[in-house]
């Protein structure tokens, strides 16, 4: 809520945890600077949002300007300030980097453990804790792959996964090892998981992306060192495409036509195209600026937010008032999103 500044509605905030694949999501994700909370919540609700924000209201934390906008209180804004707050989010969460393959690699990865466990005391009936056709094809395959034999491959994993903990101090594998199922062991759901770590559900969710988020960064950076669990990941895009209706536009764009042109051709609203092409300069790194903002208007632009204290798109258009709010979403998309202090 502090970041957004009431310059989006709550609901906003509803979609980045949900991880909406919208322009405006994507958008708001970089501009507020909330992409590691891209799709970190996606089991929320709109009512559970709702009540979260009206008990948030009731204590005394937001002030509110409508139904679906508020800013934080002088009360609210010592809360952020106060200790319990300083961690978040949590040091390793990437919500938006590794939102397309956290779930691969856990299911993945558990499935993995399952499997070396099970076949270290020869038992062949257990049942799969992940059965998508998919995942039980790649398990086949990978340990096909592997030239060890059985009880090395599972003592491999186990040091890979000790290494990798140990690599931080500060990282707690019971937040991920206690969900793990093996040779005549359940892993705990993660309500379970909270209840035993004495964390609320919404801590614990938070951590245990993090861990998962750290280990797909150390073993993608380490291969060498940790070629089983690179392994688990494979081939999958760490780069993150464009909305299949951005994509689109970027095609137009790229034969030459215009904001105008591009509108008309594929029947819709100018800003929409816009809000297209600002999510290509988040995600494309040689998109040219310079077809819709002047080198000199950027640099006016980037002045102001590095030396004053604006934070809203309306504060910045201000001071730079030739700037219209397109070419300043523009400049801010290219370079990293909002100046916040």
């Amino acid at each position: 809520m502090k970041q957004i500044q009431n310059e989006r509605s709550i609901y906003s905030l509803y979609h980045l945890f949900q991880g909406k694949k919208s322009s405006q999501t994507i958008q708001d994700a970089h501009l507020f600077r909330l992409d590691p909370f891209f799709q970190s919540y996606p089991q929320i609700t709109r009512e559970e949002m709702d009540h979260i924000i009206g008990v948030l209201h009731v204590n005394g934390y937001l002030h509110s300007i409508s139904s679906e906008y508020y800013y934080l209180t002088e009360k609210g804004e010592k809360k952020v300030q106060s200790q319990n707050l300083i961690s978040l989010p949590p040091k390793y969460l990437q919500g938006w980097k590794y939102h397309q393959i956290t779930s691969v690699f856990w299911e993945r990865l558990s499935l993995l453990v399952q499997v070396y466990s099970n076949l270290i005391y020869q038992n062949k009936g257990f049942i799969p804790i992940h059965n998508k056709p998919e995942n039980l094809a790649w398990i086949k395959n990978y340990i096909k792959m592997q030239t060890g034999k059985r009880f090395e491959l599972a003592n491999d994993l186990y040091t890979e996964l000790i290494n990798c903990f140990q690599q931080d101090e500060n990282i707690d594998p019971a937040v991920l090892t206690l969900r793990l199922t093996g040779h005549n062991k359940i892993g705990l759901t993660e309500g379970q998981a909270a209840e035993q770590l004495q964390m609320d559900s919404f801590h614990y969710h938070l951590e245990f992306l993090n861990i998962l988020h750290y280990m797909i960064y150390i073993s993608t950076n380490q291969c060498s060192k940790f070629p089983l669990l690179s392994g688990i990941i494979g081939n999958k895009p760490q780069t993150v495409p464009l909305t299949l209706s951005t994509e689109k536009t970027l095609r137009l764009l790229e034969k030459g036509f215009n904001t105008n042109e591009i509108a008309r051709i594929r029947k819709l609203k100018e800003s929409t195209i816009e809000d297209h092409i600002v999510e290509i300069a988040l995600q494309v790194n040689d998109f040219d600026l310079r077809k819709y903002v002047s080198f000199e208007m950027e640099q006016r632009i980037l002045t102001v937010t590095r030396e004053t204290s604006a934070k809203k798109l309306s504060q910045i258009r201000e001071k730079v008032p030739e700037a219209n709010y397109f070419e300043i979403r523009l400049v801010l998309a290219r370079n990293g999103g909002r100046p916040w202090n």
